[in-house]
């Protein structure tokens, strides 16, 4: 089930609607992009006491009727993560060696020790449709199809996620970190301070796997309930949440 809360910190923008060529006064990045947490554990059968390897699907979605306006391309995200549900980076190797952009996945994985790479994913970006990236009048159009990579470093505590597909060299490396949850009744996140900059573009959809043969993501089913919380700082400072609850299952 999701649930949805706005709250907006950044008023009085006048906006100019690219796609649309419709000029909305006083909207903020908040007001305009819909946002929404992806989350899921696998096996959603679990014990009701100890901690067991799971697999951790984590992400976000945007909407790409807002590509192009810049207000609404986010500035940091955080991905809180109920108690019942733990990361341990120990668990893995590090990488340290540096992750240039336009490395192909493939490489990025020669690059690191074996064992730091955690998982991957897919990422999606848009344009809008007056961008010339967009053929004709078709609305908003991908204009990047990546693939997210995620090893485990350089630090303690540190995430890298590695992207590559038909955005070619433009494809940049995220970093993360996972951090200590602020809300209450979640335990950790995962804490991106510098999304990165999409220029015209925007992310539609960034996500990745932890997973389960690492052992860095582990999880219980007490209580019955998987909670997500995503907090997202656009570009003009307004902050948004939403939220995702997943339902788990005792193992006898």
């Amino acid at each position: 089930m999701f649930n949805k809360s706005r709250k907006v910190v950044a008023l009085g923008l006048t906006v100019t609607m690219v796609g649309a060529g419709v000029a909305v006064a006083g909207m903020t990045g908040a007001e305009i992009n819909e946002a929404v947490v992806v989350g899921e554990v696998s096996p959603s059968k679990l014990d009701k006491k100890k901690f067991k390897p799971v697999n951790l699907f984590l992400g976000v979605e945007n909407s790409p009727e807002s590509a192009g306006q810049q207000q609404t391309n986010p500035k940091s995200e955080l991905i809180e993560v109920s108690k019942n549900v733990k990361f341990n980076l120990s668990k893995a190797p590090t990488c340290n060696e540096p992750l240039p952009n336009g490395t192909t996945s493939e490489e990025a994985r020669d690059i690191c020790p074996d064992g730091s790479f955690l998982g991957e994913g897919t990422a999606t970006v848009h344009a809008a449709d007056s961008s010339p990236a967009c053929p004709g009048d078709e609305g908003p159009c991908v204009v990047g199809d990546q693939v997210v990579s995620v090893f485990n470093g350089p630090g303690k505590d540190d995430l890298r996620l590695h992207t590559y597909g038909t955005l070619g060299v433009a494809s940049p490396t995220v970093a993360g970190s996972i951090v200590k949850a602020d809300t209450n009744g979640y335990g950790q996140a995962l804490f991106v301070p510098n999304a990165p900059a999409t220029g015209a573009f925007k992310i539609t959809s960034f996500n990745a796997t932890v997973e389960k043969s690492t052992k860095v993501a582990t999880a219980k089913c007490k209580p019955k309930t998987i909670k997500y919380l995503r907090t997202v700082v656009y570009n003009d400072d307004s902050t948004e949440t939403a939220s995702l609850e997943q339902k788990c299952k005792v193992k006898k």
